[in-house]
């Protein structure tokens, strides 16, 4: 316990011990001079109780000022002990940049000491090469002197010989010019024959029909895959719509595209001068190209239906497998009959046609009520249409007509356009419905 402490707690307890004391009752009666010796000691304990205050407050003044003095130099250790805080805290920063700087540049050291190492067994090998170079090119040298002195050699044998031989070539010559006149006559007798031969082949060919069962097969192997996807405002929000169809693959000997008929396409007739928010389309080839292609746009076909329409083909998608688009029919009405083939590949039948004069462009199919009863093959709207030896006549628009495509000429196209609104696609409609409106009823 601290030495001023305990002296002021005995002060405390003695001054207690002299206020809470009797004195009256411990004096003798008798006695006035024994009176007085209490007095005197009460005296004296006052005055070593005022003493021992002095003294106090005295050590209280000294333990202040020592309390100040030690407080100002407690703050002014705590300045210096800040700034050395600072100072340490600013040294380890330059100490920690100091040994990152001095990793990178040992690093940066040591990626220059691998390039100079990889530089100079780069520089070894291409000497070393160089070398060896030099020690072939030598062995090459040699052997070309010794060639050299060889062919001179030959090269004199051979004058000899070519003055031998130079008459025997001369009436070789006169020979050989006797049977090239010879062989000319010949083979323009051949090619002739040839070409005769190939024009009967090809018409035997054209006009032989192809049994329908093959050309049947031949049609589920060779259908296309379209896929459209079209986004447009509606009064209840976004509305989308999705068509899926197989498309058959078509060519001029030009170009090359699928036939999609504008009723298996999101887009009708009804949405002229419509807008749309997003337009997308795919093409997937049959095998082995079966891999999704994305369309730019559909085109309409000029000189035939309004309602058919054309999907581009790249040349580069068909050019390894052109046996998969059918070529146009150069002469639709070779054969007396057509076959004709449900869209979806769900059946198939052959079926007799006649020319109407007051539709060109169009065939009439033989749909009579009859030919259903007797279990024939009944024409449907969307139907492919084929000539009896494999080539493309056209699609059915209802169950009576034919629509002949005859060329694969685009017309008005349909941008499919996935980033924004597309209104040419509405003008585009607009213009085939008013097509569409000016065929005979028959015809709609």
């Amino acid at each position: 316990m601290n030495k001023t402490l305990l002296l002021i707690l005995c002060d405390f307890l003695l001054l207690n011990l002299l206020a809470l004391s009797r004195w009256d009752r411990t004096e003798p009666p008798t006695a006035p001079a024994v009176a007085a010796r209490p007095a005197s000691a009460q005296d004296d304990v006052v005055a070593a109780l005022r003493l021992s205050l002095e003294e106090e407050k005295a050590n209280r003044e000294k333990l202040a000022r020592d309390l100040a003095a030690t407080r100002d130099e407690s703050r002014s250790r705590a300045a210096v002990l800040d700034q050395a805080r600072v100072r340490t805290t600013e040294l380890s920063e330059r100490l920690q940049k100091t040994e990152q700087e001095a990793t990178r540049l040992a690093q940066q050291a040591q990626m220059e000491t691998e390039r100079s190492r990889a530089a100079l067994e780069s520089i070894r090998a291409e000497a070393e090469s160089l070398r060896q170079a030099k020690e072939k090119l030598r062995t090459e040298a040699d052997a070309l002197r010794s060639q050299l002195t060889v062919a001179e050699v030959q090269a004199k044998s051979s004058e000899e010989k070519a003055k031998l031989t130079a008459a025997s070539l001369r009436q070789a010559e006169e020979e050989k010019k006797k049977l090239i006149e010879q062989n000319q006559s010949l083979s323009q007798g051949v090619s002739q024959l040839a070409e005769k031969s190939g024009q009967i082949t090809r018409e035997i060919r054209e006009y032989r029909p192809i049994a329908p069962n093959a050309l049947y097969a031949g049609y589920l192997d060779r259908r296309a895959t379209v896929r459209l996807m079209a986004e447009r405002p509606s009064a209840q929000g976004q509305r989308v719509r999705r068509t899926e169809s197989r498309a058959i693959l078509l060519t001029d000997g030009t170009r090359t595209a699928a036939l999609v008929p504008l009723s298996q396409t999101p887009f009708d007739l009804g949405d002229a001068e419509g807008s749309w928010d997003s337009l997308t389309g795919t093409l997937t080839l049959p095998p082995p190209s079966n891999f999704p292609q994305p369309l730019p746009n559909l085109e309409s076909l000029q000189g035939s239906d309004p309602r058919l329409l054309l999907a581009p083909v790249p040349l580069a998608l068909v050019e390894k497998h052109p046996e998969l688009a059918y070529r146009i029919a150069s002469d639709p009405f070779r054969f007396p009959k057509a076959l004709l083939i449900s869209p979806s590949g769900k059946g198939y039948g052959e079926c007799s046609f006649k020319l109407e004069p007051s539709f060109p462009g169009y065939l009439e199919m033989d749909s009579r009520f009859l030919n259903r009863l007797q279990g024939e093959y009944a024409p449907e709207a969307g139907d492919i249409v084929l000539s009896l030896n494999g080539e493309f006549l056209g699609v059915m628009i209802n169950d009576r007509f034919c629509a002949l495509v005859s060329s694969l000429l685009p017309g008005p196209g349909l941008p499919l356009d996935s980033k924004g609104a597309s209104r040419s696609a509405g003008e585009t409609l607009a213009i085939l419905k008013k097509r569409a409106s000016a065929l005979d009823s028959p015809l709609r």
